[in-house]
């Protein structure tokens, strides 16, 4: 790759990274939307929400030792895609008559969920995100 320099100079983190808390990890599962599938053999999200303060003192460490150990469980990392027809939609030649249905790991949902609102938090807090961006 001719256009990379040979020994780039990065700006300063804009924040600083830590494991997440339990409690950003009860919110997490707060936040899971109800009646969701997930994929085969894991568990669904309203196990997680109604079981949050008996199951994140367990899972805290779990999460934290992802990072300082620097490892994510390959099975955590799989998702399935299912493509389902949108009711009253008939006809599949339609446009937009389908839908993608993700099905993931339920313990992989809770550790993203809390990355993604550290990161989203930390990009608004700090103005990283331009003031007409959306979506």
């Amino acid at each position: 790759m001719p256009n990379v320099p040979q020994n780039p100079i990065y700006p300063a983190p804009a924040w600083q990274f830590a494991p997440p808390t339990n409690r950003q990890i009860a919110n997490s599962f707060r936040k899971m939307k109800t009646g969701k599938a997930t994929r085969l053999g894991t568990f669904p999200n309203d196990l997680y929400k109604a079981t949050s303060n008996i199951i994140v003192p367990h899972l805290g460490p779990i999460y934290r030792a992802t990072f300082t150990l620097g490892i994510y469980p390959d099975d955590w990392a799989l998702n399935k895609t299912i493509v389902q027809r949108k009711p009253g939609k008939p006809d599949y030649r339609i446009l937009g008559a389908h839908r993608p249905l993700v099905l993931s790991h339920g313990h992989a949902r809770g550790l993203n969920g809390c990355m993604a609102d550290e990161a989203t938090c930390a990009a608004e807090m700090l103005g990283l995100i331009p003031s007409r961006q959306f979506g």
